[in-house]
């Protein structure tokens, strides 16, 4: 189906219409279905599904708004000048998305489980942190949160990362749901930033041959 749209500056253009809708079954009793409007081409069925993967993506889209804006604290910023805004949320985004992957660790395994796919959360779960935490901030939280049996030279899993980052901001998982507010991930973020600070600032002064 093809709508017309006005726009004031380019006229009159063309919205297309998909209509979609998931397949029922045994675990599906309430299909969704997506009205969707969009100004993509759909001549093909690969071109509608591609407007479908779009619209599928918005809810990781709005858990990263979450995590750069509560989480890494995007709209905490009280900057002045619009370009040390600018500056300042940009560095903050990649703050943003390292936090969410350690969230989606907990959410994606989830998921995976309640589809029956419990092989699979288990392998996003055992991931090393190293693919999101520096060398220096999993070896410091691991000061905190010591593992039984574990060597200390090799990064813990992703699920343990999260967890204790959790915990450093103060989460006690009193309502047993295993996951903690973005601003509680945020205060436990701050601090180990602010201990891995003193942590290389200790290295570097022992390197040099100064006292602490």
């Amino acid at each position: 189906m093809i709508l017309p749209w006005l726009n004031a500056k380019e006229g009159v253009k063309s919205v297309n219409v998909i209509y979609a809708q998931e397949k029922a079954s045994a675990t599906v009793t309430e299909p969704l279905r997506w009205i969707l409007l969009t100004t993509e081409p759909i001549e093909t069925l690969k071109q509608a599904l591609h407007v479908i993967d779009i619209y599928a993506a918005r809810w990781r889209v709005e858990d990263f708004h979450k995590a750069w804006k509560t989480g890494a604290g995007a709209e905490r910023q009280r900057m002045t000048e619009p370009q040390n805004l600018e500056r300042a949320v940009s560095i903050l985004a990649f703050i943003g998305v390292r936090l969410l992957q350690l969230r989606e660790v907990m959410t994606l395994a989830l998921y995976l489980r309640k589809k029956g796919l419990s092989d699979e959360a288990t392998s996003i779960e055992n991931q090393c942190c190293d693919r999101v935490l520096e060398t220096d901030e999993w070896m410091v939280l691991l000061q905190h949160y010591k593992i039984k049996g574990h060597d200390g030279k090799t990064a813990p899993d992703m699920k343990w990362a999260y967890k204790s980052l959790a915990k450093l901001g103060g989460f006690t998982d009193s309502k047993r749901t295993g996951m903690a507010s973005w601003g509680t991930i945020w205060e436990g973020w701050d601090t180990l930033q602010a201990q891995v600070s003193g942590y290389r600032l200790a290295k570097e002064m022992l390197a040099a041959g100064k006292a602490l």
